[in-house]
């Protein structure tokens, strides 16, 4: 199978009018959610994720949606596209944070301070089908933490959100993308699978504990965002991981480029 034809799983933040990397405008998130209807299915990440543990067949022109941080706007802009489109998601919580800011330590100074969705509402969008899976507790490097740490940030950021929605959380988001083999084996005791910022396209080889995504960020033009699942896509994609490495810039290295 040729490799522009297997899923893509994208990342978003903000929907608003912040500045980029991390927000999406509403007209062009509207937009892209409308294309998606007419060119691509739209699944959940757990179908992503099962296809690849169980050595399944790829899906094909598949698109997978997911949401860093918890962005309060997601309450207002996004879940009514999701549920005019009938889209699932998937949205990553700092569960400490949770009706807060995104103001954890380690916050890079020119990301905006934007509040958080609060426990009633992330209650609200879970009876509504939006799955929630863990961003640890307090949005720390996961590599620079000891074993006993590390796990306890996933291991109390999973009980809280399932103890608010009273279903499973059952991924995880490393918090800036990092992670290194000790924490995805640490993740893989207690989570079904595993986002990272990897930029790339999601190949059948591909590890269900450090799946790769593609920021919405490289996705503000339209001609770009329609191009998905072509051979130019994919191309494209790689270019932008191949800057990231001349830049010496780790994976989940949060820039303005």
């Amino acid at each position: 199978m040729a490799v522009e034809q297997n899923p893509i799983i994208l990342t978003y933040h903000s929907i608003s009018s912040s500045p980029p990397p991390l927000a999406v405008s509403m007209s062009q998130f509207s937009e892209q959610m409308e294309w998606l209807s007419r060119n691509a299915r739209v699944v959940p990440l757990g179908d992503v994720a099962n296809t690849l543990k169980h050595h399944d067949p790829p899906l094909t022109k598949t698109v997978v949606l997911t949401f860093d941080d918890g962005y309060q706007d997601f309450y207002n802009e996004v879940a009514p596209q999701l549920r005019r489109w009938g889209f699932p998601a998937t949205v990553f919580l700092p569960s400490a944070y949770c009706g807060r800011t995104n103001s954890w330590p380690g916050q890079p100074r020119w990301v905006d301070k934007k509040p958080l969705l609060r426990w009633q509402q992330i209650e609200e969008l879970s009876r509504e089908g939006v799955q929630f899976g863990s961003h640890s507790v307090t949005h720390p490097d996961m590599t620079a933490l000891s074993d006993a740490d590390a796990e306890r940030e996933m291991i109390e950021s999973k009980r809280e959100i399932e103890s608010h929605t009273g279903l499973p959380a059952e991924f995880f988001c490393y918090p800036y993308g990092r992670w290194n083999g000790r924490v995805r084996d640490l993740v893989s005791r207690h989570f079904g699978g595993a986002c990272s910022t990897a930029a790339g396209i999601v190949e059948p080889d591909a590890d269900p504990f450090a799946l790769p995504r593609v920021d919405a960020h490289y996705l503000r033009n339209p001609a770009c965002f329609q191009s998905l699942f072509t051979r130019r896509f994919g191309g494209y994609i790689v270019l932008r991981r191949t800057i990231r490495r001349l830049r010496g810039r780790p994976e989940g290295y949060y820039s303005r480029s």
